[in-house]
């Protein structure tokens, strides 16, 4: 064993420049990767917070008595899309106001010398899968159609589940343009190791060493390359993270799974690469009759 560790650090050393250059392109590799999963992350959870937020409301009239506003919420509860909807009324909403603003609210609330300009409104909850921008903008043009409605607005849920399926979109396609580039980097630097130690591999083979003796400083080789790539990256983003954390304000850091998956993929994909490349560099040597 001691050898066989011995032979995958000589292996390693060989080709420094390469594997320097190597370990620099995954690393940055992975620092994209990684601003592609914070992006991802923080909207999911921006998104998860709304989920207790309706996508729509709807402002009754003033002239529309709860009772009548109740009925008409059932009525439309049966439209296709809307799962639930919750009746507000004109205090309901005054209270609201009031505990938002806090002291401003109470001068508000002073100065109207105990009328209240708010309207009651239904706050609408719909299918989630109906939760894009332009479906909700239909529904709310439909609403608008009745008389006992004055006005509906978004409260920008359908727009933040626009830019999460775009997100998602876009985190996948670099998940898989990292994955491929990371098995090429590291690939191209194990196989020009391997070719550059030939001689020294062709006498271990003559004085009997295994293919597994042999195989397995390339496989180590790929393995150190990938969680290098990964360790550098990752300690590159989170510094960049700590530099900008008060532009980014209240965004929570990558989770612990996602940096445990991180780094754990680079060493799988490193070990990958290092097979491939051992399966290269046999068949290079075989259609030259060397092994």
């Amino acid at each position: 064993m001691r050898y066989q560790i011995q032979n995958a650090f000589t292996h390693i050393r060989q080709k420094s420049t390469i594997n320097l250059f190597s370990i620099i392109a995954l690393s940055f590799l992975t620092l994209l990767l990684s601003a592609f999963l914070f992006n991802h992350s923080s909207i999911y959870r921006e998104l998860l917070h709304r989920e207790t937020t309706a996508p729509l409301i709807a402002f009754a009239n003033d002239i529309v008595v709860e009772e009548d506003a109740r009925l008409f919420a059932n009525q439309i509860r049966k439209t296709q899309h809307i799962l639930h909807i919750e009746y507000v009324s004109k205090e309901e909403n005054y209270n609201r106001a009031e505990r938002q603003f806090g002291h401003l609210g109470k001068l508000i609330k002073n100065a109207m010398s105990g009328s209240n300009p708010f309207p009651a409104s239904l706050e609408i909850y719909v299918d989630p899968t109906n939760t894009s921008r332009k479906s909700l903008e239909k529904i709310a043009f439909e609403l608008e159609a009745y008389d006992k409605i004055d006005d509906v607005i978004l409260t920008g849920h359908g727009v933040l589940t626009d830019i999460f399926r775009q997100t998602n979109r876009m985190t996948i396609a670099s998940v898989v343009i990292t994955v491929l580039l990371s098995l090429l980097f590291i690939h191209i630097a194990v196989l020009k190791t391997g070719k550059n130690r030939h001689q020294e591999i062709q006498l271990l083979k003559l004085i009997g060493a295994s293919r597994g003796y042999i195989r397995a400083p390339f496989i180590l080789h790929g393995m150190f390359i990938g969680l290098s790539g990964a360790i550098l990256g990752l300690a590159c983003f989170y510094f960049l993270y700590c530099v900008f954390t008060f532009q980014l304000g209240v965004l929570e850091f990558l989770p612990y799974r996602q940096l445990i998956a991180i780094v754990i993929s680079g060493t799988v994909i490193g070990m990958f690469a290092g097979i491939f490349a051992y399966r290269n560099y046999v068949v290079s040597c075989t259609r030259k009759n060397i092994i």
